[in-house]
């Protein structure tokens, strides 16, 4: 099994916002579970890092999330979060990465704690134009379609052949 420095970026930084992204998306440890199919115990294991995440299953929460995404229109700003902190999360240096995340954890908390998603939009936009995070500013004001999120899937497959590929050359 891969180490985390082995793993791919995206797959990384999945786990690594894998609560605030649960929490955004409005579900509890044992909803998500039953969603992608695992109990609630994997669930936690996954988000407090006791196992490392497969990519069998980055791909299950990502058709999982990518459904909810295209089925719950209100939830704008779950695309925005898994496009910024997972998809593109190599134009973040580590400052912004870190910063963008203390973000989305305290927007995660407060839809945890019932604020709804109307409110939430304008204080993810709020906290991005204070922190002058350029990546960050511009996924709060954009309008992320199904068709960007589903483009994951593509980027994720194509470092998957190149890993291979290369590793075919050293051998």
């Amino acid at each position: 099994m891969k180490s985390e420095k082995e793993q791919n970026p995206q797959v990384v930084a999945l786990q690594d916002n894998l609560t605030a992204i649960r929490k955004i998306a409005g579900w509890t440890a044992e909803e998500f579970g039953e969603r992608i199919g695992v109990t609630k115990q994997t669930v936690s294991n996954l988000e407090n890092k006791k196992t490392l995440m497969t990519f069998t299953q980055y791909i299950a929460i990502r058709a999982v999330l990518d459904y909810e995404i295209e089925s719950n229109s209100d939830n704008d700003l779950l695309p925005k979060v898994l496009h910024i902190l997972v998809d593109d999360v190599d134009s973040l240096n580590n400052d912004e990465y870190d910063k963008t995340k203390e973000i989305v954890k305290a927007v995660s908390l407060s839809a945890a704690g019932g604020v709804t998603l109307a409110t939430l939009g304008p204080i993810f936009a709020g906290l991005a134009s204070a922190t002058a995070i350029p990546a960050l500013i511009t996924a709060s004001t954009i309008g992320l379609t199904s068709s960007v999120t589903a483009s994951w899937l593509k980027k994720l497959l194509c470092n998957k052949s190149k890993e291979k590929s290369e590793t075919g050359k050293n051998e």
